[in-house]
């Protein structure tokens, strides 16, 4: 039976370092040579799953209450420790201890029996979603599924976008009824426990910190982001980063730094300036 490790913020004043580590140690990650701006846009755009451009992309909007379930509790408490501190560096909320969890990372030794458990269940990451995009999540390559239940939120509190944040040459300010907020509801990835030996726990935990918040797809083994972005690790796990690289660091955080309002082109076009702000550090 799995073991889970459910760690908020508020108890994780001791792990401080270790978000600074997830931070600082961004800039040392080698993500390759500094790539030109379209190599760098054409990276970003992968992680981020090639989104519709004038579309905002899903963000989870609640604060994270994070549990990972693994066999082995300490590699779980490892692995929690470091998704918290990859949430805060890119700027997430977290709840407080004892919070009802609306992220989930899994390590099974049978995912897809896993996965129809969760379902029998009712999980509600489930019931927000539809079937195409579940049949969707199962039918990837990497001993990863990934399920995110978003739904459009149109509270009015959102108030207006425009008085709300100036984002600079990337936000366009463009009046549209395309600009409803994506809310992720909740969030699970289940990873197969038998694909995980040959990484370390900070690999893993990268990978589903970034398939965990951000919109995201799988990264080809022969495609330009091999080696370059910590979704690469299944695919081309010879030439996979050791951690998140600058440029996954560079989209999750502009991701939360974006408001919810903001197209995805506009989210992509400032990921790529952030990224070359930390490549030139």
């Amino acid at each position: 039976m799995h073991k889970y490790s459910k760690i908020a913020l508020s108890v994780a004043a001791g792990f401080c370092s270790v978000a600074a580590q997830a931070q600082s140690s961004s800039t040392s990650a080698d993500d390759g040579s500094t790539p030109a701006a379209a190599t760098q846009a054409s990276l970003i755009r992968s992680i981020a799953g090639d989104p519709e451009a004038r579309r905002p992309l899903g963000q989870l909007r609640m604060p994270l209450c994070l549990a990972v379930a693994a066999e082995d509790d300490d590699f779980a408490r490892i692995v929690a420790k470091r998704i918290i501190a990859n949430a805060k560096a890119a700027g997430v909320r977290t709840r407080k201890a004892g919070c009802r969890p609306n992220a989930l990372v899994t390590f099974s030794a049978d995912a897809r029996e896993q996965i129809a458990a969760y379902r029998a269940e009712g999980r509600k990451v489930f019931r927000r979603m539809s079937e195409k995009e579940i049949d969707a999540a199962m039918s990837g390559r990497d001993p990863a599924y990934v399920f995110q239940a978003t739904v459009p939120n149109r509270r009015p509190e959102l108030g207006d976008p425009f008085a709300l944040f100036d984002g600079g040459p990337n936000w366009t300010k463009e009046a549209s009824p395309l600009r409803t907020p994506e809310e992720m509801m909740s969030t699970l990835v289940v990873i197969e426990a038998d694909a995980i030996a040959d990484f370390t726990p900070m690999q893993l935990a990268d990978y589903a910190s970034l398939r965990l918040l951000a919109p995201t797809r799988e990264i080809a083994a022969d495609g330009d982001g091999a080696g370059r972005t910590i979704l690469s690790l299944f695919a081309a796990p010879d030439t996979a980063p050791a951690q998140m690289t600058r440029t996954d660091r560079a989209y999750l955080k502009t991701l939360y730094k974006m408001p919810a309002f903001a197209f995805s082109s506009e989210v992509l076009a400032a990921a790529v300036v952030e990224a070359a702000r930390e490549d030139g550090r």
